[in-house]
Order: structure tokens, then sequence, then C-alpha cells
């Protein structure tokens, strides 16, 4: 006999449910959203011909992690389980949704998504993080030159540590906020 999972994953408990070739349901469980909880709970019934779970932010984690413990698993593409999971269920809850990519797995109309490894992820990460970084560095500097302008001090684009000191000295003085024309000479000079 062929078994088939479906696995609908949340941040913290993914809903599993096996089902037998003919369709009959053999298991509906939950457990913790890691891949060793998930395999103990898959260990209770025979082994699964395929193992689908949807795309999504915990998706890459759970693929690698469940590829690694051995498991058939594979991930499909959320939009089309969408549509097919739509028509299935009446109504849309993890259980259902499950039972729905179990049934999805046994009949194979399901498109495989390839899932970049976790490394990839991880260079991914540190480009949006850096490119997050300096736009907040822009905006700053932005907010910056503007609240100068108030003081009639036109700062130059692209700010340095280098024009926030001179010579060890602040820029800026508690008594330049009363004499702007004290603080333009000292940025200009």
């Amino acid at each position: 006999m062929d078994y088939y999972a479906g696995l609908d994953v949340s941040m913290h408990e993914t809903h599993i449910c096996v089902v037998e070739r003919d369709g009959c349901v053999v298991l509906e469980a939950k457990a913790s959203s890691t891949p060793e909880a998930i395999a103990a709970v898959l260990e209770t019934v025979p082994a699964c011909e395929k193992i689908v779970l949807e795309t999504g932010r915990m998706a890459p984690m759970l693929f690698h992690g469940l590829a690694a413990l051995g498991l058939p698993v594979i991930c499909i593409e959320s939009r089309q389980a969408y549509q097919a999971l739509k028509s299935l269920a009446t109504h849309k809850t993890d259980r259902n949704d499950a039972r729905g990519l179990a049934h999805l797995a046994r009949t194979g109309f399901f498109k495989p998504v390839h899932v970049k490894s976790l490394p990839a992820h991880a260079v991914r990460a540190l480009i949006i993080a850096r490119k997050k970084l300096v736009g907040q560095r822009v905006t700053l500097e932005n907010q910056i030159r503007g609240l100068a302008v108030v003081f009639g001090v036109r700062l130059p684009r692209g700010l340095s540590l280098d024009l926030l000191r001179k010579d060890g000295e602040p820029l800026m003085k508690q008594e330049d906020l009363h004499a702007p024309d004290t603080l333009y000479e000292r940025i200009s000079g």
C-alpha cells in the first residue's frame, strides 16, 4: 500500500495528514513546526511515497530538514495548491488544507518547485539587510541635512564622519543654536 502525506505549515505548528492510495485518511495530527517533530509523527505510519508542503517562509528550513532526515519531501507552488484546495474543501482550515495537500500528493496534480539551499537564503538575507541599512542611512542623512537648513547651513551630499567633526571638535555646539552664522563659518571654513 502506498501512503502520501500533506503538511500545512504555520509558524508554531504543522497539520499533518496521511492518506492511502485509494484516498482513505490514515492519520491526521499536529506537530511542532520542526523537521524532527514532523518526522516523529510520520514514523507512526508506514513510509510515505511523497510528502508535500507549500512554498512559504518556513518551507526552506522544513524542506531541507526533512530531506536531511531521508524523507521524500516535495515543495509545491502555493498559488497552484490554493486553486486546487479551493475546489476540494468547503471550509478553509489548516486540517482541510493538510488533507487537500495529501490528496494532491496522491494524485500527482502539482508542480514541484526548486527550493534554494540554506546558504543561498543566508546570502539573500544579508543582501536584503544591507539594502535596508543603506536606505535607513540615506534617510537619516537627509533628515540631518533638512534640520541643518533651518539654521542656514547647507550640508553637502554624502555626509561623512569627517564632516560631523573637525579637528576633534564637535561640529555643532549648544551656542551654535543661537548663532547659526558661527556654525556656518565652522563648516565652510
